[in-house]
């Protein structure tokens, strides 16, 4: 009986030794309240684009360059975006063009995949006015590109 409560004593000493390394419970952090966030009033954060980071014109070439460049159509012409792969852009990224009218509606959305040196997207110009073309990689505006319908 001896070796029995000795046994029972080492393994009473060894749980009691390992309910007393725990850790206690756990201190409530502060409440992050966006302080870390800039501020712009709005909620929008600004977008800063590269202006050659993608063209408008009447034609293209055979890589899909713009070989004709031009901001004003006519109704019925063909318009063209062209964005080039070289500003950062890989292979197998998306991209999209979103075509808005100046009365505020969506005109047209294109979802393309890069797959060469550029990246083409296309119109049939009709009702006059002036538009504005966002063109977004990856989820993120990368080029605004304005023209006109007479």
């Amino acid at each position: 009986m001896n070796t029995s409560l000795r046994v029972l004593a080492t393994a009473l000493a060894v749980l009691m030794a390992a309910g007393c390394n725990r850790q206690g419970p756990e201190v409530p952090r502060a409440v992050d309240d966006n302080k870390s966030v800039d501020d712009l009033g709005d909620g929008v954060q600004s977008v800063v684009v590269n202006p050659d980071a993608a063209k408008v014109g009447s034609a293209v070439d055979g890589q899909g360059a713009i070989a004709t460049a031009a901001s004003e159509f006519t109704d019925g012409q063909t318009i063209y975006i062209s964005v080039p792969t070289k500003f950062g852009r890989k292979q197998g990224e998306r991209l999209e063009a979103f075509w808005f009218h100046d009365d505020g509606r969506s005109r047209k959305d294109d979802r393309k995949v890069i797959a060469g040196p550029f990246t083409v997207f296309e119109m049939i110009a009709k009702d006059a006015g002036p538009y504005n073309v966002e063109i977004d990689a990856n989820g993120r505006p990368i080029a605004l590109v304005q023209f006109t319908i007479k």
